[in-house]
């Protein structure tokens, strides 16, 4: 309990609570669209999914050995409902009600939304991955305003 008092803030409205609700929209917005743009892909293969075809040990073979199918599916679902935009939508969630009960997420879960954008750009572009530095550095910027 005393760890989360460390990190609340008066009620009235702080100079942070801005940074920390458009860090939570972003995060948001960045994970709905990533499942709907990328769920396009997918819509052909919901029928096969909803068969069971993904309920198999084969994943874990190697891909050479692996029917041509089967990674197909694998990627299209890991881009969508598999995929990190299931979690970054809840941790938008989370960064707004937070915000409006005042408490402050620490920085370090800022940067290292911010490392983790860094190294997913470098492998992959171009991607939507610099998308995440715009949530790193609000969060960033939210704990450094609380702390004053």
């Amino acid at each position: 309990m005393t760890a989360l008092r460390a990190y609340r803030i008066a009620p009235a409205r702080w100079a942070g609570a801005s940074q920390l609700k458009w860090a939570g929209y972003t995060m948001i917005g960045i994970g709905v669209l990533h499942i709907l743009v990328l769920g396009l892909d997918a819509v052909p293969l919901l029928d096969q999914w909803a068969r069971g075809a993904l309920w198999t040990s084969a994943h874990w073979q190697p891909l050479a050995s692996q029917t041509r199918d089967l990674p197909v599916g694998n990627a299209a679902f890991h881009s969508t409902i598999g995929s990190f935009a299931g979690p970054v939508i809840v941790f938008g969630f989370l960064l707004l009600w937070m915000e409006r009960r005042a408490i402050v997420p620490p920085a370090f879960s800022g940067w290292g939304l911010g490392v983790w954008a860094a190294m997913a750009s470098l492998v992959m572009e171009p991607s939507g991955y610099p998308l995440g530095f715009i949530p790193a550095v609000l969060i960033v910027l939210a704990a450094r305003s609380a702390r004053g």
